[in-house]
C-alpha cells in the first residue's frame, strides 16, 4: 500500500491508540479503515486523514472497528461438537480435579460462556461434582471486555442453542434480550491481555485462539503459537480457527488431533532436536 495518507493513518493509530499496527496485515487494516471511511462519507484516505485530525473522537471509533469481532454462541457447530467430545473425556476421568481453559481474543464473551455451558452440562451428565473449572477469557479491547462481563445478548446471538439450554443458562430480560446466569459467569474470568506484548497465561489444559491470528503477519503468528505452547500443560490442546494453520517451528511443537477442526496437542520440545527450539 503506497498511499501516503494510508501510511499517516497507520502511524497515528500507532502513536495515538498505542496499537502496534505494523504487526497486522495491510489488507486487514485497509478493510477496517474502509468501514469507517464509508460511515464518515470520506471518499479517500486523504479525506479520512483530515477528518481524523478535526474529529479526535473518531479515533475511538476506529479503535473499536479495528478490534471488534462480532460473534454468536456455538457459531461453528462442527468444532464445538469435537470440543464437546474432548471435554467429555476430561470430565469422565475422575482423576481430573481441575480444567483450565484460555479463550484468547474472547471478544464479547460468547466463546467462553458457550464453553462453560457445554462443560456444566457434561459435569451434570457424568455426576462430576468436584472438578474445578476455570475459563480465562482475554481481549485487548477494554470496552468489549466490560460488555462480556455483563453477559447480556440478543436473541439472534443464541440462535444455535435450543430452548432448553437457553432457559437453563440464561435469564430472559426482554423479548429480545437475555443474560447469562450467575453460575455460568462464575466459571469465566475476563481480563485485558495483549497477546503480542505480554507473556502467556500458564498452566492451561486447553488454549483457544480462533479467528484472531489471521490478522497478524507470519512472524508474529509463529511467536504466538510458541506462546500458546508455553501456556499449555504437557499434552494440552490448542484450538485455532478454520482458516488458520500452524507453520514454522510451531509445526514441530504440536501434533494434529483433528486437522479439519484445527485442534492440536502439545508435544514435548525437549524430545525434539530441530530448528533450535527450546523447552
Amino acid at each position: 500500500m503506497d498511499d501516503m495518507y494510508f501510511k499517516r493513518i497507520k502511524r497515528d493509530i500507532g502513536t495515538k491508540l498505542k496499537i502496534q499496527v505494523d504487526q497486522y496485515k495491510d489488507s486487514y487494516i485497509l478493510r477496517r479503515i474502509s468501514v469507517r471511511m464509508r460511515l464518515c462519507k470520506c471518499k479517500d484516505f486523504k479525506e479520512y486523514y483530515e477528518f481524523l485530525l478535526t474529529n479526535p473522537a473518531e479515533f475511538q471509533k476506529l479503535e473499536n472497528t479495528l478490534t471488534v469481532n462480532v460473534t454468536e454462541f456455538w457459531r461453528d457447530r462442527t468444532v464445538y461438537n469435537e470440543l464437546k467430545k474432548l471435554f467429555e473425556s476430561i470430565v469422565m476421568d475422575k482423576k481430573n480435579r481441575s480444567l483450565k481453559i484460555w479463550s484468547a481474543g474472547c471478544s464479547s464473551g460468547e466463546e467462553p460462556y458457550g464453553l462453560a455451558i457445554i462443560i456444566k452440562d457434561l459435569m451434570e451428565k457424568h455426576n462430576q461434582k468436584y472438578m474445578r473449572v476455570t475459563i480465562t477469557a482475554t481481549d485487548l479491547d477494554k470496552e468489549i471486555l466490560e460488555k462480556a462481563k455483563n453477559g447480556q445478548y440478543i436473541s439472534k446471538q443464541l440462535k444455535n442453542m435450543d430452548d432448553i439450554t437457553i432457559n437453563k443458562y440464561f435469564t430472559k430480560l426482554t423479548s429480545e434480550e437475555y443474560e447469562v446466569k450467575t453460575d455460568v459467569k462464575r466459571i469465566v474470568q475476563f481480563k485485558k491481555h495483549d497477546l503480542i506484548n505480554e507473556g502467556p497465561i500458564s498452566g492451561m489444559n486447553i488454549v483457544l485462539c480462533r479467528n484472531v491470528i489471521i490478522y497478524f503477519d507470519k512472524q508474529i503468528q509463529e511467536e504466538l503459537f510458541m506462546k500458546f505452547h508455553n501456556a499449555l500443560i504437557p499434552d494440552g490442546y490448542l484450538v485455532l480457527g478454520k482458516t488458520e494453520m500452524l507453520h514454522g517451528n510451531a509445526r514441530n511443537a504440536f501434533k494434529p488431533v483433528n486437522h479439519r477442526e484445527r485442534i492440536y496437542q502439545k508435544l514435548d520440545l525437549g524430545k525434539l532436536n530441530a530448528d533450535g527450539l527450546k523447552n
